[in-house]
């Protein structure tokens, strides 16, 4: 039976949290939020204190997106709640489902130049499904359930609550919290597809000379790992899967593909089926599926992309309608397409190659070369292992040499694009995957924004391995060619702008108590990666590798080779003529005229 004494709002938060089955909060905490975090620990849930708020946010999301489960994070008022905002966003734009849970000034000082006064519900509600501030305490339990409910809703998404300091000391009974009954209702189950519109899609893709199918975010959140893998074995049909479903179907599969192989497959079929992936800017706005035929299915007529044709589209949950795609190919007796399967397999042996040359040509280089970093850490990770990309040059090689395991296993910002997640979110998978390799890429002008709650990592035992592509400059190559180039900032120093002074991460993170190493031979590189990891796990700590990598690499330029300045000045058409050197005017005026 129910214990009916009156407790504060933060006890009722808590209750609520544990029923949900929260084991960790992540924050900094305040004391506009005690109260709150009195009740939630009481309740047994742990808090992961950050040395700054925004790592709370993102150990949330890497937490969410490794677990499949919601993220919390919380925040003291005013500053507390606006340093997460970055961490927020970020959580929006992937549909990650977070709730942040934040202090707040007391209601009667409105208006009144109160100590920490911001409102979270005016400053959230673009970048959150929804923001409350709660001002009945006894509806705290109410709004929290609803907040892990709605978070968790498709498409998912962050939820914001915000708790006034004059209410959170009010007592209620449980019988007194309005419109809550614990666990009132099952779960539903999945929502099936148009039973007509799924034959259709699988007629139309069993009849296919080249058909393809391409899994998204909505595969992980959907929990149809397997049910894909079924079908794509069913049907002999090769599969890519993108965002946070990457994985779903093992990398290795001998029908998935990745990498840069994924742009020639997906042009060369004449029938995709996109599951749960938005096709937005990382997916290049489905330019690829402009001349085929398209199939979409998610669960929300919001997530369609009109800006490709299509020729069958099914509302439903992936997973049911997985299962029914199964069941009605299993009666159409699929038959294997040899040629095209022979085809893709042929571009994915020339990008395998095209990688290993790559990574061939420049191993003895000094600094060391990114293609052969990435090779050479890919290569110690389990197949179970969690990778966090948060860099801008490294994230390129590591992106298409990792071969993901399991969905939940790669996890960047998505288009967002932020810096300085990822060691907050690395925090977070580890807690949710347990003794499973993270691996940490990061930059260092990523390191620089949120290096600091490595130490939090220290703190909470945690064995996570951060890999700091160590190349002293802010946007590598890009950078330095735009100054080389034309005097895009002015009369302002170079080094300034797009250098760093060289940094001893190693030994920064050593004095934080974290196992580190420095690496600047190309032959060290997979012996301190497998000494970092086997470190991490024996003493319970994180470990920090700094590897001195050479800045004049730009991915797109090929094989260790930074792009010309005529490549770089195409890239930007909003120069004048006058902005640049003489000798490269006509480039300029050139682009000019095509206007």
């Amino acid at each position: 039976m129910q214990d009916q004494r009156a407790v504060h709002v933060g006890k009722h938060i808590g209750r609520v949290l544990k029923e949900e089955g929260v084991q960790y909060y992540f924050c900094v905490t305040g004391g506009h939020i005690f109260p709150i975090q009195s009740g939630i620990g009481m309740n047994g849930i742990l808090m992961i204190h950050c040395r700054h708020e925004q790592a709370g946010g993102y150990a949330a999301d890497g937490y969410a997106r490794a677990s499949g489960k919601v993220g919390i994070c919380m925040g003291t008022a005013g500053p507390g709640m606006s340093n997460q905002i970055s961490a927020i966003a970020q959580a929006y734009f992937a549909k990650v489902p977070l709730v942040a849970i934040y202090g707040e000034h007391s209601t009667f000082e409105d208006g009144r130049g109160a100590l920490q006064e911001l409102r979270p519900d005016q400053l959230l509600n673009s970048i959150t499904k929804w923001t409350r501030r709660v001002i009945d305490p006894a509806t705290a339990a109410y709004f929290t359930k609803k907040a892990i409910r709605d978070a968790m809703t498709y498409p998912q998404g962050p939820v914001a609550l915000s708790f006034p300091r004059n209410i959170d000391g009010i007592r209620t009974t449980p019988a007194q919290q309005l419109g809550y009954i614990p666990n009132a209702y099952p779960q539903p189950a999945p929502n099936p597809g148009d039973p007509a519109s799924v034959e259709k899609a699988v007629k139309t893709l069993l009849s296919a000379e080249r058909p393809a199918i391409a899994g998204g975010e909505g595969v992980f959140w959907g929990h149809c790992e397997e049910e894909l893998r079924e079908f794509v074995e069913l049907t002999n049909i090769p599969v890519i899967t993108r965002r946070v479903g990457r994985g779903a179907v093992p990398e290795n599969h001998p029908l998935a593909f990745s990498g840069r192989a994924r742009g020639a497959i997906l042009r060369s079929a004449d029938v995709a089926c996109i599951i749960g992936l938005n096709l937005g800017f990382l997916e290049g706005y489905g330019a690829w599926a402009s001349k085929l035929k398209l199939i979409q299915i998610t669960e929300s007529k919001s997530d369609l992309e009109t800006t490709a044709p299509t020729d069958t589209v099914i509302i439903g949950s992936p997973k049911a309608v997985l299962q029914q795609m199964i069941e009605v190919a299993k009666k159409l007796k699929p038959v294997k397409k040899t040629a095209w399967l022979a085809q893709v397999d042929d571009i994915k042996k020339k990008d395998k190659a095209r990688m290993d040359e790559d990574a061939e040509a420049n191993k003895n280089n000094k600094p060391i070369h990114p293609s052969w970093v990435a090779k050479e850490v890919c290569e110690v990770l389990d197949k179970d292992a969690t990778i966090i990309l948060d860099g801008f040059t490294s994230s390129h090689f590591f992106t298409e040499k990792f071969e993901a395991g399991h969905s939940g296993g790669v996890l960047d910002a998505g288009t967002y694009a932020g810096v300085g997640h990822g060691v907050g979110m690395g925090i977070g998978a580890q807690l949710a995957r347990p003794g499973k390799q993270t691996l940490v890429v990061m930059g260092d002008g990523g390191m620089g924004l949120g290096g600091f709650d490595v130490e939090t990592a220290v703190r909470s035992k945690l064995p996570v391995v951060y890999l700091v592509s160590n190349n002293s400059a802010w946007m590598a190559a890009s950078g330095i060619i735009w100054v080389k180039s034309m005097p895009v900032l002015g009369e302002q120093d170079d080094w300034n702008h797009w250098f760093m002074h060289p940094t001893r991460y190693d030994q920064i993170f050593a004095a934080m108590g974290a196992y580190t190493e420095r690496v600047e031979d190309p032959s060290k590189v997979r012996e301190a990666t497998e000494r970092a990891f086997n470190r991490a796990f024996a003493e319970n700590r994180p470990a920090v590798i700094d590897v001195v990598v050479d800045r004049t690499t730009l991915p797109t330029a090929g094989a260790g080779r930074p792009p010309s300045i005529e490549e770089r000045l195409k890239t930007m058409p909003y120069l004048d003529p006058e902005d640049v050197p003489d000798q490269y005017r006509p480039i300029m005026e050139a682009m000019q005229q095509k206007k």
